[in-house]
């Protein structure tokens, strides 16, 4: 079973996204800032992280390229509704460090289960 960290600072979204994904038989926990999510990371190995890229504190981008650095093997989706993340240069930068899928808000179910598929099995390009 494939360990998921989501981190979201919006809980309605990180417990849809939770409900979800656990129903998809995937363990998942979730992180409201990078300081928590740094913490699981470090004591849970996720297999894939969902890191929104506004979060209180350290910005989601900072905690990517910090996680890039601590476990480069780490597979990231990006979520956002408020940055345009479909500007190649951004595609370009977010490749990178790791991510390996974009999702942007709002995102359906289905679009939400196909894009934790396609970045487990490694075939999503950001």
């Amino acid at each position: 079973m494939a360990k998921i960290l989501v981190v979201e600072d919006d809980e309605s979204v990180s417990e849809l996204v939770k409900s979800v994904l656990e129903l998809e038989g995937y363990s998942v926990q979730t992180a409201p800032n990078a300081d928590i999510a740094k913490k699981l990371i470090k004591e849970t190995t996720p297999d894939l992280a969902m890191i929104d890229i506004i979060l209180p504190g350290q910005g989601g981008m900072d905690l990517i390229l910090e996680l890039h650095t601590i476990r480069p093997q780490l597979g990231i989706v990006i979520t956002s509704g408020k940055i345009d993340m479909t500007k190649s240069t951004f595609k370009v930068l977010a490749h990178q460090f790791g991510v390996v899928s974009i999702l942007p808000k709002p995102f359906t179910v289905e679009e939400l289960i196909t894009t934790v598929k396609e970045a487990l099995a490694g075939t999503s390009p950001a």
